[in-house]
């Protein structure tokens, strides 16, 4: 956890010093987590303070603080069983403990479906954007490249900044006693 929260390290001259996580770094942006299923428990556990209370607290080492992590969290997980079976619920495909699935606003489903034609039109898409890459002596994603859908990378950060600023979504009285 203390990539993503906080860690407190020693020194060349044994002093020790605070050195913030991932979380506390995107303080006032966007923390990406891949592979969320992949992540010890306990790790998971460390973070629940972060999304909730939008702060880390410290206290290791003589060092007692709290950080700001003002950061909203995109994670992706894989499916417990390496492909999401449509005869189970979501909890069910999604192996994580109710205590920390609560803490995300949204949670999408985004399912491969097997079609080999265009499986293979990814691969080749993908294929030809490293190639020209390297050629171009670009090494990654500009503000005009398309994500395939028709969005641009500018488009998308100017919706991302205007859903922080003016979006502000409530539950109803019916959603928050089902949840």
């Amino acid at each position: 956890a203390a990539g993503l929260t906080a860690s407190v390290t020693r020194d060349q001259r044994g002093e020790f010093y605070l050195e913030g996580g991932a979380m506390v770094l995107a303080d006032g942006g966007i923390c990406c987590i891949d592979e969320f299923d992949k992540m010890r428990e306990q790790d998971r556990v460390a973070i629940h303070e972060a999304m909730e209370q939008q702060t880390i607290s410290v206290a290791k080492a003589g060092i007692t603080t709290v950080l700001n992590s003002r950061t909203s969290v995109l994670a992706a997980a894989n499916p417990i069983f390496g492909r999401y079976d449509e005869l189970r619920s979501a909890a069910d495909n999604i192996d994580l403990m109710s205590t920390i699935l609560s803490r995300f606003d949204l949670i999408f489903i985004v399912r491969d479906i097997r079609d080999e034609d265009r499986d293979r039109a990814i691969a080749k898409h993908v294929m030809s954007v490293h190639i020209n890459a390297a050629h171009s002596g670009n090494d990654g994603p500009t503000e005009t490249m398309h994500d395939g859908a028709g969005l641009d990378l500018k488009t998308i950060k100017k919706f991302v900044t205007y859903c922080r600023s003016r979006c502000a979504p409530r539950l109803s009285q019916g959603t928050a006693g089902l949840l």
